[in-house]
Order: structure tokens, then C-alpha cells, then sequence
């Protein structure tokens, strides 16, 4: 079984327990030591606990060489930040490393700026540290920086960030780049909130290269076990969204895993055309998004509010094994609004949303729309719920996508519509999708045509069939429809209960040569004859051998 081991979702911002590598407090760098004290003086040699100096501006004044240690004293508070500049640091196998000794973590207030700021260079690490911002200055940036504008072709590498708190900044991570960005970047175990356009971002600061490889600033980006909430948004931003929780922006290889989203965006613009996302990525490649909870996260204008997305220029990457609940627009979101820069060869599987869009049900638990090209959307659970006037289909498509695959998943609701779609739509197929909405009205909007039931709906338009074969499911699948899932282990409540409601999926890999995956949401092998959605009956897949 897989091990999903998420960061707490009930938003207290408690760090979890550090990460502490072999080999002594941050393991041996062969650099030098030293040591910031609140008891300390800063005409000392700061080389020794005993010989620590009183301030960071003393610190800041020392040239740091690869290896070198600067270690704050935990427990206390130090006003004033650090900077590392090209020339400093720069050697990936013996980084420097900011942190903390002692007992407890240092916290760090910065006057100006941000509390850590790491410009033209890599090979650093910041560690155990608190860092505190607040100010109108610290709002203009982020609590802990690197950026490259460098004219260098080459990344620098090796950037961890781990075991820190942040808040009261613009951003409470930020790698950034004028063109070039980063190599080997890892953000791991840390809590961001409280701030206010996200909690974590890399971005690039030139317009993206169409097509070229150099368009992507930062490669081999790892985001994991990190908590990035009340990350409240910019009320007077209308041009752009802010209020995110974790945002990868201009990456090429990466992955946000085992990390929480929740509350954000609550201050976010009410006229922005764009909003804010829990845990999203754009104008990349080769993301991988799993085993990750977003839930509760705001747009305050009629745009996003998502819960997990792959936006604009977002191509050649994976959602799976994810929950989504109770956010204000789509569960999960596959868009692009840039013909030059499509969304293509994406894939969603695995996932679960539960009562989201309850704000704006023009998203849908799933939301597909725009230049959406060549995408594999399967054996995913969606389960919505109307929310007093508002009638939250489970799959919203507009006009755009192409070459659209729904394979083997699950969508109930509870009145609401099943699917609602738009068109043109080109090559959007249905196939071997179980579909449950009493008492709706409408159960599918179709390109303006309107369907009592998914059958009525299959045979006007040919959904639903493989080789002159109806393959869709129109049954309850006996599961508790009732108040939304809310930690991944509940979804366990979203497997089928009933035998009749359980009927085989289709086939993907004799029918379309495709893959789905070794495991359900859960982390359960898949049996021999899998049924549609995301959560897998155990005893299926205990025949099927597994441990």
C-alpha cells in the first residue's frame, strides 16, 4: 500500500516533526560555523555558541563558502535579514545552510524584504526557522527568496527549503527567474499562511517562449508535506489572481505530494477575470500532483476557486490520488485559454471530489474547458451536491477541448445535472462511466439539447459506446451521498455497497492500449476486473493478490 502521509488538515499550522539528516545537526559540509545568540556580541568571532554574535547584520557582512553554516538560536527572535549573492555558496554537494541550534526554532523579522534572500546563486539550504513578516514592506515580497536573472544558460542547482513557518509576507516562498530559473529545488515539511498572493510560487519573470524548451525557468521542482493555508489574496489586485496555497509556475519536471491546501483566497479581488487555486500549476511540463487534500479554498470574483488544477500551458503531466472538497469553484480544473499555448496530454486519474463548486457551479466537480488538447480523464469519483439555488453538475466542458477521453469514472449527484457541456467539442468521448441522479430534472446538458436520463442522452449522441457496445452504467453505486469526504482515508465511504452496483470497467488496456495504474485512491491494487471510479471494493482487489 502506498503511504499517504499528509500534512494535518485541520489548519493549525503546526509544523511536523524535521527531517534530520545523519551525520550531526545538518550533516558534515567540511565548511565553517557560526552562530547567532541573543545573548551574544557582535565583536565576538561568532565560531562557537560560547562566541556567538547578537545580530543578523553581523552575519550578513560574512562572504559564505560552500559548506559554511549559519545557525540562529532556537527559541529566539532576530530582527534584520540575510543575503547570499553570485559568488557565494554555488556548490550543490556542500551547500550552506541557514537554520537553527538548540532548542526550538529561531524566528526571524525581517525589517525590510525578505527574511532570507538568495539572488545569482544556489547550493543553500534554510532550515527550522520561523520567519515573521507583517510589515507594507514585507507584502511587497517574499519571506524566503531566490531569484536568478543571471544571463548564465545554465541553472544553478540545489535549493532546500525544509521545516519553516511563514508568514505575514507577499509570498511565503518564492523562486523566481528573469529567464533562468533553478535546478533541484525541494520544499518539504514546512507551513506557509497568512500570506497574501500565495503561499508558495516559482514564476518566471519573461514572457514564455512558444514551444522552446527554454520557455521553462526551473526544472526538477519537489513540493512535499507542506501545509499552505489562509493564504487570504489582494483585494485590490484586478489584473492577475492571487490567494493561492502552492503554485508551480515555469517548471519543467516536478511534483507537489503529500502537501494540504485549505482556506485561501478568502480576500481575493471581486472583478479579477482570473482567481486563486489551492494547489495548481501553468506553462509547465511533467508535473506530477498526488496524494494531495484541498479543500476550502475561495475566489471572491465569478472565476476559479479550484481546488487542484493544471492551467495555462500546462502539458505532459499527471493528477492523481488527490481529494477535493467544499471549495468554491471546480474540484479539479483542466484549462488553457491561450491557443498558442494549449493544455495537451494530460492525465487525471485517481481522484476524488466531493461537494465542490459551491459557489460557482458553472466548474463542476470537474472542470474541462478552453485548448485542452489530448487528455485522459479516469476512474475518478466526483460527487456533487446542490447548494441552495446553485445546481453543481459533476463534469462542466466548455467550448475548446479536443480529443477528450472520460474513462471509468463515477459521477453522482443529487439532483443536480451529471454532465453539462458545451460546444463545439471535437473527439470528447464517454466510455465505461457509471452515472447516478435521482430525481433530476435534467440529468445531462448537452451542446444546448437537454436529457431526462444518461440513456436518452447515450443514444441521441452515440456517448458511451465501444464497438456498437453501450458501456456506460446508469445505477446507484450504493455509496453514502451525504456530507462531503473530508480526509482521504474517509473516502473508503465512496467505495460501492451493493452488488448490482458493481459492475466491471471497461477494459483500457485491450480496448485502448492504456494503463491506468497499479492502484485505487487508497493505495489498493486494482483486481482483475476493476469498477468505475476511484475507490476500489477491497475484497476485488484482495483476490487480485494484494498485501
Amino acid at each position: 500500500m502506498l503511504v499517504l502521509g499528509l500534512v494535518s488538515s485541520s489548519g493549525c499550522g503546526t509544523l511536523p516533526q524535521p527531517y534530520r539528516p545523519p551525520g550531526g545537526l545538518y550533516g558534515s559540509t567540511g565548511g565553517r560555523t557560526f552562530y547567532v545568540s541573543a545573548h551574544g556580541d557582535d565583536g565576538a568571532d561568532g565560531m562557537s555558541p560560547g562566541s556567538a554574535w547578537r545580530t543578523l547584520h553581523q552575519a550578513d557582512r560574512v562572504r559564505y563558502r560552500p559548506g559554511d553554516r549559519l545557525l540562529l538560536e532556537g527559541g529566539a527572535r532576530f530582527e534584520g535579514s540575510l543575503r547570499l549573492d553570485r559568488g557565494e555558496a554555488n556548490r550543490p554537494r556542500q551547500p550552506v545552510i541557514v537554520g537553527s541550534y538548540g532548542r526550538g526554532r529561531a524566528t526571524v523579522v525581517p525589517s525590510r524584504g525578505p527574511a532570507v534572500e538568495v539572488v545569482d546563486t544556489a547550493g543553500v539550504e534554510v532550515r527550522d526557522l520561523i520567519v515573521r513578516g507583517g510589515s507594507a514592506e514585507a507584502l511587497q515580497d517574499g519571506g524566503i527568496s531566490f531569484y536568478n536573472d543571471s544571463a548564465s544558460p545554465k541553472r544553478p542547482a540545489h535549493i532546500v527549503v525544509s521545516e519553516v513557518d511563514v508568514s505575514g509576507f507577499r509570498h511565503g516562498v518564492q523562486v523566481g527567474g528573469e529567464r533562468r530559473g533553478f535546478r533541484d529545488v525541494r520544499v518539504t515539511h514546512s507551513v506557509l499562511h497568512g500570506n497574501r498572493d500565495a503561499g508558495l510560487i516559482t514564476y518566471r519573470l519573461a514572457p514564455a517562449e512558444d514551444g522552446a524548451e527554454q520557455s521553462y525557468a526551473h526544472a526538477n521542482v519537489v513540493v512535499d508535506h507542506v501545509e499552505a493555508h489562509d493564504n487570504t489574496g489582494d483585494p485590490h489586485s484586478n489584473d492577475r489572481n492571487t490567494g493561492s496555497g502552492i503554485v508551480l509556475g515555469s517548471v519543467d519536471g516536478g511534483a507537489i505530494r503529500n502537501s494540504v491546501a485549505h482556506d485561501n483566497g478568502s480576500r481575493s479581488s471581486a472583478v479579477a477575470e482570473e482567481g486563486p487555486e489551492g494547489l495548481w500549476g501553468h506553462d509547465a511540463r511533467k508535473l506530477v500532483i498526488e496524494h494531495n487534500v484541498s479543500y476550502r479554498n475561495h475566489s471572491n470574483s465569478e472565476a476559479d476557486g479550484d481546488g487542484i488544477g493544471l492551467d495555462l500551458g500546462t502539458s505532459d503531466s499527471v493528477i492523481q490520488y488527490n481529494l477535493s472538497y467544499e471549495n468554491d469553484g471546480a474540484g479539479f480544473l483542466l484549462y488553457s485559454s491561450d491557443t498558442e499555448r494549449p493544455s495537451a496530454r494530460n492525465v487525471m486519474r485517481f481522484n476524488v471530489s466531493s461537494h465542490d463548486a459551491r459557489k460557482l457551479d458553472a466548474y463542476g466537480g470537474f472542470y474541462i474547458g478552453g485548448y485542452v488538447r489530448d487528455a485522459r480523464i479516469l476512474h475518478n469519483t466526483v460527487v456533487t451536491a446542490a447548494q441552495g439555488s446553485l445546481r453543481t453538475p459533476a463534469v462542466v466542458i466548455t467550448a475548446g477541448p479536443r480529443s477528450v477521453s472520460f474513462w471509468n469514472n463515477q459521477f453522482v449527484t443529487d439532483g443536480t445535472p451529471l454532465v453539462a457541456a458545451a460546444g463545439p467539442l471535437s473527439g470528447v468521448a464517454f466510455q465505461g462511466n457509471q452515472y447516478h441522479a435521482p430525481n433530476a430534472p435534467h440529468a445531462v446538458e448537452w451542446q444546448g439539447s437537454f436529457y431526462s436520463s444518461p440513456g436518452d442522452w447515450w443514444e441521441e449522441t452515440g456517448q458511451e459506446s465501444v464497438a456498437g457496445t453501450t458501456v456506460g452504467i446508469d445505477d446507484d453505486p450504493c455509496f453514502a451521498g451525504g456530507p462531503a469526504v473530508r480526509s482521504l482515508p474517509a473516502v473508503r465511504a465512496l467505495v460501492p455497497a451493493c452488488r448490482t452496483a458493481r459492475p466491471a470497467a471497461v477494459d483500457l488496456r485491450a480496448r485502448f492500449g492504456v494503463d491506468p495504474g497499479p492502484v485505487d485512491v487508497l493505495g489498493h491494487r486494482l483486481g482483475r476486473r476493476p469498477v468505475p471510479g476511484a475507490v476500489q471494493p477491497q475484497a476485488d482487489a484482495g483476490a487480485s493478490g494484494e498485501g
